[in-house]
Formats: structure tokens, C-alpha cells, sequence
């Protein structure tokens, strides 16, 4: 590489020395790139905005070497306003951390950012429970990895989920019967599961008509946690 304009939305950012720092972006057409920002934790640093988490900006990337040096950034979206409501900035974290495990370095992610960007822009314009638009991300990030969730029937033996307890496999990633289940299983109310179904239905503009109990959440957290540890081998540390 020795330059690239490229938008991207900043997923993480750690401190390299006294005062630069290296940012992970995640971008459409080259996947999940790290970069450096020299000179960035000083105080006069025009940069700065482009080293915090949730930046939505066009970067210009210039070197040879494994990690490029940002040369230019703009501003495109201001999506900053996430981390002022404690939920809403766990939930925006939780998904950052998603995208970033789902990306690949030199890879497209076409649905991937954009899923991220509607993502975002949801939580911090709208009305939408954080939690809702968190788990609106996962299933699309579950999705585009290869692992879409079937909510309709047991994956075992195809028969419809309408029981009130229902359970989530946490070997397979599934959800199954009470009569399937084999492993190891986490108890899920068949209202949540019914949720889950209706809001990967919908847009993220469409998320505020959804409406979930604290038990639904609870339900959530405890799934996707499991299965993000099967499916990316790490563990979602922004909702433990």
C-alpha cells in the first residue's frame, strides 16, 4: 500500500507511544485495516476525533509496511453521541467488538459495514432500545458469518418452536426442543425466540415498535454471548 482513501468506522483504538495511537477501521472494501495516528494524544492534534471508537470517517492511509500511517481524515457521521447513555454506549460497544471479530483484514465486508453503520446510526438517532438494535446486529452478523440462526423450528426435528420453554444449544448454536436437546442448553422462553424472529425481519429504522421485558434481555445477553464464544472463539466482554 502506498496510499488509500477509504471510509471506515473506527472499532478500537490502544495507545503506541507517548503520543500516537494505533485505531482498527473496519471499511467496505477492504475489511478490518490498522493504522496508525502519530502525534494524536496531543493536546493541538487535529486528528483526535479520528482516534476514538465509533468514528465514522473517509481516511487516507499512506505505507509500505504492515501497519499504514493515517495522512488525512473527514469526518462523515458523528456517532459520538452513543457513549452518553450508559445502555446505549454498552450496547454500541458490544457491537464494535462484534464487528471487529466478523472482519477480515483485506477482505470485503460490504454487509457487514453497512449493517454497522445502520447500526449505529439507530442508536444514536433514534428511539429504539439499545438492546433491541444490539440484537438486530448480532443476527446479521451471525447471518453474514455463515451461522444464521433458525427461529422457526427445531433444528433437530423440524418441528415448530412454540413451546413455552425452548432451548438454545451451546455446542451447536442452535435452538432445539426440550425433547432434542442433547448438550449443553441455556432455557429461553419461546416469546423471546418469537422476538428474535420479528425483529430480524426488520430494518433498523423499524426497531422502536419492539418492545422487550428485562427477562427478553437477560435471554438475549446470555445467548449471543454463547454463541459469539462458539462461533469467533473470544469472549464479548462489552456485556458480561
Amino acid at each position: 500500500m502506498q496510499q488509500m482513501i477509504t471510509q471506515g468506522v473506527v472499532l478500537k483504538a490502544i495507545d503506541f507511544s507517548e503520543s500516537d495511537k494505533i485505531i482498527t477501521i473496519l471499511t467496505p472494501l477492504h475489511g478490518r485495516i490498522t493504522a496508525i495516528l502519530k502525534g494524536v494524544k496531543k493536546v493541538t492534534a487535529k486528528m483526535k476525533f479520528a482516534s476514538q471508537p465509533f468514528c465514522f470517517a473517509q481516511f487516507k492511509l499512506v505505507g509500505r509496511g504492515e501497519i499504514p500511517t493515517v495522512a488525512g481524515a473527514t469526518e462523515i457521521e458523528n456517532f459520538f453521541d452513543i457513549t452518553q447513555d450508559y445502555n446505549t454506549m454498552i450496547a454500541g460497544s458490544a457491537i464494535l467488538e462484534m464487528a471487529d471479530a466478523a472482519s477480515v483484514i483485506d477482505e470485503p465486508s460490504n454487509l457487514l459495514f453497512s449493517g454497522l453503520v445502520h447500526a449505529l446510526k439507530t442508536l444514536a438517532t433514534m428511539d429504539a432500545d439499545p438492546n433491541v438494535v444490539l440484537m438486530r446486529f448480532a443476527l446479521g452478523v451471525f447471518k453474514i458469518s455463515g451461522y444464521g440462526m433458525n427461529l422457526r423450528t427445531c433444528k433437530t426435528c423440524g418441528k415448530p418452536l412454540n413451546s413455552d420453554i425452548v432451548r438454545f444449544d451451546v455446542d451447536t448454536g442452535e435452538f432445539v426442543c426440550v425433547h432434542c436437546c442433547k448438550n449443553r442448553y441455556i432455557p429461553v422462553s419461546s416469546r423471546t425466540v418469537e422476538v428474535l424472529y420479528n425483529m430480524s425481519r426488520l430494518e433498523f429504522p423499524e426497531l422502536d415498535n419492539i418492545v422487550i421485558t428485562s427477562t427478553e434481555v437477560a435471554e438475549f445477553h446470555k445467548i449471543i454471548q454463547a454463541n459469539f464464544a462458539l462461533r469467533f472463539g473470544r469472549q464479548l466482554n462489552s456485556i458480561k
